[in-house]
């Protein structure tokens, strides 16, 4: 009887667990697509648990991964479902519809994904500005509005040149003559060196073998990660716990840097707490911080915010860089206008401070342009919590419904013809200022180029990425020569960035 019991029980387990997952991963998701079909929207065929993974995995093998993104809106428009594992997405390209979407008008209606945050959780934690929602991002996002206020920024220029100088010198001595090297890998240390000194200052210094320890640690760690991305891992709660797939990886990778950057914050309180302090970096502004009710940010808030901001800001700005530097090695014209207006507004070398870079506007139409065709996070992600419509009706409405996934895809975004005269081309002028009222070309729609996103959940340090950039290809241009390896493949590809899949070779030789 007992033995009876037992196997009642768990077949009645096993009856409920297929039951959900058939709920959950099956019928739910073929209501939304087919919700999105009758309101006679162009879907990709619908596959159960994987959707359209395989076919994104065989684009990626075969060197097409972001021509395959361009394919699909040429066959289905600009609206379209697909689907990603088990999610189903909502693929939308229009700036009217984004405008609804990440615009002031519904963005309150959308939050990031579950599978968003299980992805970015053992990087930079769950308490920071690109995970939380609702009222803790609002008041984050006031507190730490000063650190990114214009005043701020331009005390953050001595420390960028000052890394900026160092890694180029150890960069011409370390390349011999004739010797090739990644300038991707050498750029993304470059902004991860820089970054850190933003975010930790002398810290840094302070403490032995630091920039090797985050920089083994987040590059080990966003590999692994990229490797789960790809097989849909984070999507599902239960197998996104499983000892597979490269968890020990992230588990350890995760484990290191919160212990680094907790020691770090133990430390400068400890030194603050003694007078001993004079820094005026994100950390010292995140310990000082109150919100409205006189509250200062705990020690994880403290922690992940600054883990998110190393983030967010030296992967990106890294490829950029990369982006910009190969843009120039394969257009002598645009290397030759930048060079002139460097060595005109600094000569001989000169220090930039703000003044000076506030005239690089040839180097500030390079970086839009280059961010055009090369956003360095190409795929931005909601979820909607309230049912609304989005679209006019004067064009073209949609019902999207609680639980419905919008993915943003701005590198197909940024080649729409309408918006932008011939689009595989790079042409800077589209962004040079009016030189009698310094003001930037007016788009031809508010949201047909958001490399930043928009509306309230923008990107708060979009300003300190620009003024890094313009710095680092500022000194790049003015003290180096590059030379492309030739024959290499240079393919866009995403995962959490948009990088070259094979890196950047080249020659690199003093000025």
């Amino acid at each position: 009887m007992a033995l009876l019991t037992v196997l009642y029980v768990l077949l009645g387990s096993i009856s409920f667990i297929i039951f959900y997952i058939y709920w959950k991963y099956i019928y739910s998701k073929k209501c939304l697509y087919l919700m999105f079909r009758n309101q006679g929207i162009p879907c990709e065929p619908f596959v159960p648990f994987v959707g359209q993974l395989s076919d994104i995995r065989r684009a990626s093998v075969n060197d097409n991964a972001m021509d395959y993104r361009l394919a699909l809106a040429k066959k289905h428009g600009y609206v379209y479902v697909s689907g990603f594992g088990p999610s189903i997405h909502l693929n939308v390209m229009e700036p009217d519809m984004l405008a609804d979407v990440f615009g002031r008008s519904h963005a309150r209606d959308y939050n990031k994904p579950e599978d968003t945050v299980t992805v970015f959780e053992p990087l930079i934690g769950k308490h920071n500005l690109l995970t939380s929602e609702g009222e803790e991002h609002d008041r984050a996002r006031k507190m730490l509005n000063p650190a990114f206020s214009f005043i701020k920024l331009q005390s953050m220029i001595p420390i960028i040149v000052d890394q900026t100088s160092r890694a180029i010198d150890d960069l011409l001595s370390s390349a011999k003559q004739g010797q090739v090297v990644d300038l991707q890998t050498e750029f993304t240390n470059l902004t991860l060196a820089i970054i850190s000194s933003s975010a930790f200052g002398k810290s840094l210094e302070t403490t032995k073998n630091a920039k090797q320890i985050v920089s083994h640690a987040f590059n080990d760690l966003l590999a692994a990660i990229a490797y789960r991305t790809m097989r849909a891992i984070n999507v599902m709660p239960i197998i996104c716990r499983l000892p597979f797939w490269r968890k020990n990886i992230v588990d350890k990778g995760s484990r290191e840097i919160f212990q680094f950057v907790d020691q770090i914050i133990a430390d400068r309180r400890f030194h603050r707490s003694t007078s001993l302090s004079t820094n005026e970096d994100l950390l010292d502004l995140l310990l000082t911080a109150v919100d409205n009710e006189g509250e200062f940010f705990s020690n994880e808030e403290i922690k992940d915010q600054a883990l998110a901001f190393v983030f967010a800001g030296h992967e990106t700005t890294g490829h950029l860089i990369t982006w910009i530097v190969y843009i120039l090695m394969t257009h002598n014209d645009v290397l030759q206008v930048c060079r002139e207006e460097i060595d005109r507004v600094l000569p001989n070398g000169t220090s930039p401070d703000a003044e000076r870079m506030s005239k690089l506007v040839v180097c500030e139409a390079i970086i839009q342009e280059t961010l055009r065709l090369y956003p360095p996070a190409p795929f931005m992600i909601r979820k909607c919590i309230r049912e609304h419509i989005i679209g006019s009706k004067e064009h073209r409405q949609i019902r999207v419904p609680v639980g419905a996934t919008i993915l943003l895809n701005s590198y197909v975004l940024h080649r729409r013809e309408e918006y932008w005269p011939r689009p595989e081309e790079f042409d800077y002028t589209r962004w040079i200022r009016d030189p009698i009222t310094g003001f930037k070309p007016k788009l031809t729609h508010p949201f047909c180029y958001l490399p930043f996103a928009a509306g309230p959940r923008n990107c708060i340090g979009q300003n300190f990425a620009l003024l890094e950039a313009k710095i680092m290809l500022a000194a790049l241009v003015q003290r180096c020569q590059f030379e492309l390896e030739p024959g290499q493949k240079i393919i866009p590809e995403t995962c959490v960035t948009m990088s070259p899949k094979y890196g950047l070779r080249a020659k690199i030789a003093q000025r």
